[in-house]
């Protein structure tokens, strides 16, 4: 079954079971199916063609999903935009991906607003109120079922090969420009199967969605739920309070989460009162997840954290098993249909438990970078893609992740994975975040400096988490420096800057 048909299959199956909840309301198979086909017929006759890239800018929501499967109806390619891009940002990747249709919310079309002179788009359609907006049209029209720009009889719907391009997803862009990650419907195809997998997925369960869907995380959990004729509980924003909420209200068996995330609900101040007892799978990734988190979140709502490791080029690559079966603080084995090695600068396959950078095949796997030959073919090597993480094999076929190539901190020669240190600092009682970068020394190369967010009414000095480290540590890893913030700084996507964090250090 393709992406396109998903809906089309729920809605024959059981047009009535609910395909979509939001927090105000929500939409059966029927309902999903019928109006992302009006929108694809609406997109043909306005002289759209497949491949044409059209640019999505919407939170988590109705408008979205539709779209999404508007376009793979239609064989155009759909860009979803990252919702904290800013101005200057949004109009490069609309111009690079060439973008002929820009489909948003009104409030995120006013960052784009200053910068609409420089990008080439033919059309913009704003979903919400539109009134302090020129050149703009309103989206709902679009969906209505008498839309002016929908014939009778209907266009026919064009045969999309799996072959085709089916998203581009851009990256942060946090060390250059944006790339834009290019999957086709079978590679997409490919990773919401293996998630389904992953998750063991069955009849009737309901997966809970809080990671912006215009990321690859959230994007393959709802394609996975869709493809499996399940339930999406769609969560527009990431409030702790209404996630439990909805965690909680709507029964969610399956949840997937960046660890900040995680984080942020075991320390929320109610979370005792809610009840997450229907949640038999909670998959962590996006960063490292520490054992004290896990184990936290376990005694907090009954439900094991599955760590997996994947980046947008393709996802995952590596996942435990369910239910505690896998290696607490592992990012587990290759995932489904995943075959991983390990190896040196050279891409010479390193020895047994010595790390290595990640590289993978599957059929999971990006096809490439948008317009960039350069960089498509510094990372797909041979038939391989070249993750940039470092991880390290075990005896019994589990991967432990290291760090990124970059964020390795080197002191006198000797190598630090920032990931060790913050696993140590996690367990001291005080501690809510951590993250832990290096910074120049003239004397060693690099120091360990460490910032660190505490607990509400906890309090906790620099030299009593040096000494608790200590006991726990080389001393040759213990931070040199020891910074306390009120918050860590977060990316595009959720994830602790530790590129922020670096530059602060190295002007301390």
């Amino acid at each position: 079954m393709g992406l396109g048909d998903a809906l089309r299959h729920g809605a024959a199956r059981h047009p009535q079971k609910l395909a979509l909840v939001t927090p105000e309301r929500s939409w059966s198979f029927a309902d999903l199916d019928a109006a992302s086909s009006r929108l694809a017929a609406a997109l043909l006759h306005a002289g759209h063609a497949p491949g044409d890239r059209i640019a999505l800018h919407f939170t988590n929501g109705y408008e979205l999903p539709v779209c999404l499967y508007a376009c793979f109806k239609a064989g155009l390619i759909a860009v979803p935009l990252n919702t904290r891009m800013k101005g200057a940002e949004l109009a490069y990747v609309l111009n690079h991906c060439g973008a002929r249709v820009y489909l948003g919310q009104a409030s995120l079309y006013s960052e784009l607003q200053d910068s609409r002179g420089a990008i080439a788009s033919d059309d913009f359609f704003i979903a919400g109120d539109r009134t302090p907006f020129t050149n703009v049209a309103a989206f709902d029209t679009l969906l209505e079922p008498s839309a002016p720009t929908v014939v009778e009889p209907p266009l026919p719907v064009p045969d999309v090969a799996d072959d085709q391009v089916a998203v581009i997803m851009y990256t942060s862009g946090t060390t250059a420009r944006p790339k834009g990650v290019t999957h086709t419907h079978r590679t997409l195809g490919t990773m919401a199967r293996h998630g389904g997998t992953v998750a063991e997925a069955v009849a009737g369960d309901v997966t809970g969605i809080v990671l912006p869907a215009c990321h690859i995380f959230g994007l393959s959990a709802l394609v996975s739920t869709w493809l499996d004729g399940n339930t999406v509980v769609m969560i527009p924003r990431f409030d702790p309070g209404l996630v439990l909420e909805q965690l909680q209200a709507h029964r969610v068996t399956i949840f997937a989460a960046l660890p900040v995330m995680l984080n942020a609900l075991v320390h929320h101040p109610t979370a005792a009162s809610f009840d997450l007892s229907a949640m038999r799978v909670c998959i962590a990734g996006g960063d490292a997840v520490a054992t004290e988190l896990q184990r936290r979140f376990k005694a907090a709502f009954g439900c094991d954290v599955t760590e997996a490791c994947g980046m947008t080029e393709v996802q995952p690559y590596a996942c435990n098993p369910l239910y505690g079966r896998g290696k607490v603080g592992s990012i587990g084995k290759a995932a489904p249909g995943a075959t991983l090695r390990l190896v040196d600068p050279f891409d010479v396959d390193v020895a047994a438990g010595e790390p290595g950078e990640v590289l993978v095949r599957s059929g999971a796997t990006m096809v490439g970078y948008w317009n960039d030959a350069e960089n498509t073919a510094a990372t797909i090597r041979n038939g391989w893609l070249g993750t940039g993480d470092l991880a390290r094999l075990d005896e019994d076929g589990y991967y432990w992740f290291v760090g990124r190539t970059k964020e390795i901190i080197i002191r006198a020669g000797s190598n630090i994975s920032p990931l060790e240190v913050e696993e140590a600092l996690y367990q001291h009682p005080a501690v809510r975040e951590v993250g832990v970068v290096g910074a120049p020394d003239e004397l060693l190369g690099e120091v360990v400096v460490a910032y660190v967010a505490l607990k509400t009414g906890a309090s906790a000095s620099e030299t009593e988490l040096q000494d608790f480290l200590s006991g726990r540590l080389a001393a040759y890893k213990v931070p040199a420096r020891i910074r306390f913030v009120p918050e860590l700084p977060k990316g595009l996507t959720g994830k602790v800057q530790r590129k922020a964090l670096k530059e602060l250090a190295s002007r301390a």
